[in-house]
């Protein structure tokens, strides 16, 4: 394919991956729009769920969480790309660490239009109840706790990773959000929405998880060792919300109109 400029090819990539998990999603996803069924593409829990539930249940106030960690997770289809609410700024709280890679796992977000575009939230040294404040501004520009980290990204569209290869273990890596990035095939990242349960998270005084907090949990592995108990990092992320691929065609089939009118203008210039 002839691109006028790289971020062209980047835009028509993602919107073909996208295509490709959206039909997926469709074909395999049918049973999950029954209320209760396992979402199309879960996350594969190897103890059943138990621990990561555990934690769940451990935050919340006066009574076992109301999610299901098995059959609430946002499905796999939907929870690889994700933008900022309208209120500019995206609070991340770290709510646990249980992985033996703890001090050297890395948590950041990268650009959905170009996942080398990465920019770190977290470092090994965050304990739980860290907080880390991520921006967007007009221009792409991304900013962490009011900080411009130098980095643009193409919109205020992107996916969340954990890098787990500073620890230079064996059997580690960079996992992102949208699974088919992952070099191992194997979807790394569990997501929940809130459904207004009272929870205590570390360091802050107990609230409401409302529907615009999502809690995410990570297997930080390869899938031919890890355990699949979803609790190697667990965080919450609010004032964020989850880009199905109708709102991200339409978010990046704007921006890529413009880039290639930009272009074609450029060159009848010159």
């Amino acid at each position: 394919m002839y691109c006028a400029y790289q971020r062209d090819c980047y835009l028509w990539e993602y919107l073909v991956v996208k295509l490709r998990k959206f039909l997926f999603g469709m074909a395999a996803g049918l049973p999950f729009l029954v209320h209760g069924a396992v979402p199309a593409g879960a996350a594969t829990f190897g103890d059943g769920g138990a621990s990561l539930q555990g934690v769940l249940d451990g935050i919340t106030v006066g009574s076992p969480s109301s999610v299901d960690v098995i059959t609430d997770q946002v499905s796999d289809v939907d929870d690889s790309t994700w933008s900022v609410t309208a209120s500019g700024g995206a609070v991340s709280t770290l709510i646990v660490e249980m992985a033996g890679l703890a001090t050297t796992n890395v948590f950041g977000v990268y650009d959905a239009a170009d996942p080398t575009k990465q920019v770190m939230v977290f470092d090994g040294a965050a304990a739980a109840g860290a907080q880390g404040v991520l921006s967007i501004q007009t221009d792409g520009s991304v900013f962490v706790n009011s900080v411009d980290t130098g980095v643009d990204f193409a919109a205020n569209l992107f996916g969340f990773f954990l890098d787990s290869r500073p620890s230079r273990e064996a059997n580690t890596g960079i996992w992102f959000s949208d699974t088919s990035l992952n070099s191992d095939g194997f979807d790394h990242m569990a997501a929940y929405q809130g459904t207004g349960d009272l929870v205590d998270l570390p360091l802050v005084a107990a609230g409401v998880w409302t529907p615009s907090e999502y809690i995410l949990a990570w297997e930080d592995l390869s899938a031919n060792i890890n355990d699949g108990d979803f609790e190697d990092f667990v965080v919450m992320v609010e004032s964020v919300q989850p880009v199905p691929l109708p709102g991200a065609v339409w978010l990046f089939g704007s921006a890529l109109v413009a880039i290639v009118g930009f272009a074609r203008r450029r060159r009848q210039v010159a």
